[in-house]
């Protein structure tokens, strides 16, 4: 199924990819390192380390992620719930509702 669409659809894996490594990899590792449960030079090493590998093996779960929530919120846009008089995926949020 090709993927179609308005400008800004693109940017939504990158916010989520940089929120799960941001949210759920650095800050924790950082409260680690800085409440002295691992070494501050471990946790700056390794959230360095992170910062620029995570982001690129992650690109394609975020991808999976946010298609998922796409289509969970708008389920009409799925190919085969589309009406049968309808030749385009919907972009106006009038035509929408």
């Amino acid at each position: 199924m090709p993927i179609k669409r308005g400008n800004g659809f693109y940017i939504g894996p990158i916010c989520l990819n940089y929120g799960l490594i941001a949210f759920g990899i650095i800050s924790p590792l950082l409260i680690l390192g800085f409440s002295n449960l691992i070494p501050i030079v471990w946790t700056l090493s390794l959230s360095i380390l992170f910062s620029f590998s995570l982001p690129i093996l992650f690109y394609p779960i975020s991808w999976s992620l946010w298609l998922m929530l796409y289509y969970l919120c708008l389920p009409k846009e799925l190919y085969e719930n589309r009406p049968e008089n309808s030749d385009d995926l919907l972009f106006d949020e009038d035509e929408r509702l």
